[in-house]
Order: structure tokens, then sequence, then C-alpha cells
């Protein structure tokens, strides 16, 4: 009886050292400690306010800004201003003066044998219309809302809808832009298309901290390279 305890206790000794030698190995998850911060500049051509300028071939050419972050994964972000050139809508506005800030999220698809990529975007903007309104052919009824002879502004808000497409060669990349703006025109409680326009330009690519690495801290001096 002694004998069998004596066995029974060195199996029980020997099966607790052998589960306990079982480890679980998780993969290590990674996240990328830099990214990409580019610096762009470029033109940009836009129809302003699409139910006001109705005339063809009256698009507003203008100069545009912009600072994109992100990159290493799927996701990156955009942050834009456009000032346009003065038009004239005749004989309804004149002296037209617009411009845009906005901030645009891009969604990445990446090409196999070219360095170049496709973005789907969406974002929000705040644009100005600013004119002399004249009153004359109001075929929307302005008359209501602004005073004849005077300069008018108008402010809104639109989510921006649109696609891109980039070309990098080293650390310069070339870009293609297009999008269409939608918002309330005129105090209308309908949702339009308020603006269509296009924007192409050039970036000076530099690495940059992830987000992941800046709320983690770093102990380079440099954080631009």
């Amino acid at each position: 009886m002694v004998k069998f305890i004596c066995y029974f206790l060195c199996l029980v000794v020997c099966g607790n050292s052998g589960v306990a030698q079982v480890k679980l190995v998780k993969p290590v998850k990674t996240r990328a400690k830099t990214t990409n911060l580019a610096i762009g500049f470029g033109a940009a051509k836009s129809v302003l306010y699409l139910n006001r300028n109705v005339k063809e071939n009256n698009d507003a050419s203008g100069l545009q800004a912009s600072l994109v972050y992100g990159g290493s994964n799927i996701f990156r972000f955009s942050f834009e201003y456009t000032f346009y050139r003065p038009i004239n809508i005749a004989p309804t506005w004149y002296d037209i003066k617009a411009s845009t800030f906005e901030a645009n999220m891009h969604v990445i698809a990446r090409f196999k044998n070219t360095d170049a990529i496709f973005y789907p975007l969406i974002g929000i903007s705040y644009n100005t219309f600013s004119g002399f309104f004249t009153g004359k052919n109001d075929f929307l009824n302005l008359v209501n809302k602004y005073k004849p002879n005077q300069r008018a502004v108008t402010q809104w808000l639109g989510v921006n809808i649109g696609t891109g497409y980039e070309l990098f060669l080293k650390r310069v990349s070339f870009f293609l832009d297009y999008k269409m703006r939608v918002g309330f025109t005129d105090g209308k409680k309908q949702l339009n298309i308020v603006d269509v326009c296009f924007g192409g330009g050039i970036r000076y690519n530099l690495k940059a901290p992830s987000i992941y690495k800046l709320f983690r801290g770093t102990r380079s001096r440099y954080l631009l390279q």
C-alpha cells in the first residue's frame, strides 16, 4: 500500500511539472515607429458655388498648400488651404473671392509594380464665397437675403468626397485630386453638390514619428528625417 501511494504521488508530481513547462507564445504586436509627413504646393480649379456659377468655362483657378501626415498603414490625413483668384459671374456677381480650409482622410491602395498610390478620400471643408452682388438676373431670389449693390459673404460647411492619385520619385511625389463638396445651398434644407474641384501639384516627403511613437515618447533629438 505504501509503495502504491509513492507511485501515485510520483505520477502526480511528474504530470504537474509537464503541464507547467507548456507555454503559449503570443505573437508580438509591432507598430510602426515612423510614418510620412509631406509638405505640398499646387494648383486648383473649382466652380466655387455650383448653383450660382451657371456659366460655362467660368471655373476659378487658385493656389493650394497642403500638409499630409500618415501612410505607414492604409490611412493618412491631409490638411489643405486653397485661395482662388477673383472671377465674375456677370451680371449678378463681380469680384468674387473664395477660399477653402479642409481636412480629409485618405484610404490608401498601393500598386504592385509602381511606386504610386490611389486613395478614395472623405473629409470636411469650410468655404468662403465673397462678391459684389448687383441683384440683376437674380433667378435664385438672393435679393431676399442680400442687399443689391453691396458686397455679400457666404460661408458654408461641406462634406468632401473624392479620389486621388500620387506618384512617388524618391522623396518627391506628384498628385492629382478630384473632389465634390456636399452642403446646404442658400439656406435650403436639402443637401446638394455645392462645389466640384480638381487639384494637383508636388509634395516633398519626410519621415516623422508615428502617433504611437509620439505618445510613447522618443529619445531622438531629430523628429524629422
